[in-house]
């Protein structure tokens, strides 16, 4: 079944745990992928296996606690695919803010 053919999907923590079932389930599904992660050879090893499913997966190494890196992200999703149609935000960081004063990397 391929229902998520023509849609592009940003997956963060996707190199291992939750985010990368996630990845994968969307791979299956047929989605286009961008795995933003830090440690780049898992996040290489995802996207492998999610080209396997058939999606074209593409592995994106970066660390998303940095505001820097967010942006990074998007202007390459925005630059290759120029759409984005679904956000999975799975990537693992500890925040102790309140949080409506939470930075934007808190949210990644």
């Amino acid at each position: 079944m391929e229902s998520l053919k023509d849609q592009v999907a940003v997956v963060t923590g996707a190199s291992s745990g939750i985010g990368k079932a996630i990845a994968l389930a969307l791979a299956g599904q047929g989605a286009e992928l961008y795995l933003a992660a830090r440690r780049k050879e898992a996040l290489e090893g995802a996207a492998k296996e999610a080209q396997a499913l058939g999606s074209r997966a593409h592995s994106c190494s970066l660390d998303l606690t940095s505001d820097k890196n967010i942006y990074v992200l998007g202007e390459r999703v925005q630059r290759e695919a120029g759409r984005l149609n679904i956000l999975v935000l799975c990537g693992g960081a500890l925040a102790h803010d309140p949080h409506e004063k939470a930075p934007l990397t808190d949210w990644i």
